[in-house]
């Protein structure tokens, strides 16, 4: 039986296409120390996938910051953002996405902010593959991930339906999105936490780009490949 055809790609960010979720938990506890809370982690549930207003939130809430919201979102991403100044990409990255845009519209729906996409985008050397409108911020929606709102906003941007849509996704959050979105996913393990709840929300799982088989873009575009239960290793 034939697959569904996938006519568009969104991936995800951070842990996704950038391997900067461990500067995520640095800069957590990097600021928290500097307001008296030495050896702070927050659960990889409350930071994977989510955006600094939620995890500044759950700082205040488990550390007892009298900050307000607003100054710690300011705090964490000037020192993300210092940790990040030479972020590698997941393995295979750049070149998957070149290869993807020969086939498929692509966008990036991220909890970070667009400005951070845009940065990203450019040091990855892929800036000329996802055009500026289907690029999604945290700054962009209402509700961020779990909530389905990023991904259908980068559907809508690039005229296709949910179902016709496939996530690429490294955390619970985003797994959670893309499913309420009625999309297909593909779990990304190689920066992940949770690596088995997370491959069970998922459609498909791989350990990183170098591991999808050779002619994976045109397969599913061609709807050739079944990706449900697959996992790639």
């Amino acid at each position: 039986m034939s697959e569904r055809p996938v006519r568009a790609v969104l991936f995800d960010l951070d842990g996704t296409l950038a391997d900067s979720e461990t500067q995520t938990d640095e800069a957590i506890a990097i600021v928290v120390a500097r307001h008296g809370v030495s050896n702070f982690v927050l659960p990889h549930t409350d930071t994977r996938g989510r955006t600094w207003e939620h995890i500044a939130g759950a700082i205040r809430a488990r550390a007892a910051i009298g900050v307000a919201v607003p100054t710690l979102v300011d705090e964490l991403l000037a020192c993300w953002n210092d940790a990040t100044a030479d972020v590698k990409p997941v393995p295979g990255a750049p070149e998957a996405v070149r290869a993807a845009a020969q086939r498929l519209k692509l966008g990036v729906v991220s909890s970070s902010p667009c400005s951070v996409i845009d940065s990203f985008l450019d040091r990855l050397g892929v800036d000329d593959c996802v055009e500026p409108r289907a690029r999604i911020g945290g700054d962009s929606i209402r509700r961020s991930k779990p909530d389905p709102e990023g991904f259908l906003l980068g559907a809508r941007a690039l005229g296709v339906e949910p179902a016709d849509t496939l996530v690429f996704e490294d955390s619970r959050a985003g797994l959670l999105a893309a499913k309420a979105a009625g999309m297909r996913s593909v779990f990304i393990s190689c920066c992940a936490a949770d690596i088995a709840g997370n491959t069970a929300l998922a459609t498909a799982a791989t350990t990183d780009y170098r591991a999808l088989p050779p002619r994976f873009w045109d397969d599913i575009a061609d709807g050739r490949l079944e990706l449900a239960g697959r996992s790639f290793a």
